[in-house]
């Protein structure tokens, strides 16, 4: 039976947005694999949900909240599948921001998909 990728996806960007948006980021950090890389746009490489929690608990600590996802594309096969999204997120004193992400989805042996790779970055 064919995988329903853009549901996949879709159920996974709004768990992500609900925990980020919510303060939730031991959660966050959960739906990272244990070694998941993210490259937030600045050059630098992250690795592993600690240093992927402290990432996320600074943009929240510096008001980040709102965070909304739209998918452009995706695809992938039975156990590894991919996004290109736009993303857009608010900021302390009503300021605003938004680029392009890319995330890799690979499944687990007990069936729930985690994110193995992040990157994104922001236009001016």
């Amino acid at each position: 039976m064919p995988i329903d990728t853009k549901s996949i996806i879709e159920l996974a960007n709004a768990a992500w947005n609900k925990a980020l948006n919510s303060g939730h980021i031991k959660t966050l950090a959960s739906f990272y694999t244990e070694n998941a890389t993210v490259s937030p746009g600045n050059g630098i490489t992250l690795a592993g949900r600690g240093e992927i929690e402290a990432l996320f608990n600074g943009f929240l600590e510096n008001g980040v909240h709102n965070h909304t996802l739209e998918i452009i594309e995706f695809g992938g096969s039975d156990k590894v599948i991919y996004q290109i999204s736009k993303w857009s997120a608010s900021g302390a004193e009503s300021s605003s921001f938004g680029g392009i992400t890319m995330s890799v989805l690979e499944q687990g042996s007990d069936g729930q998909w985690h994110t193995n790779s992040h990157v994104w970055n922001m236009k001016a």
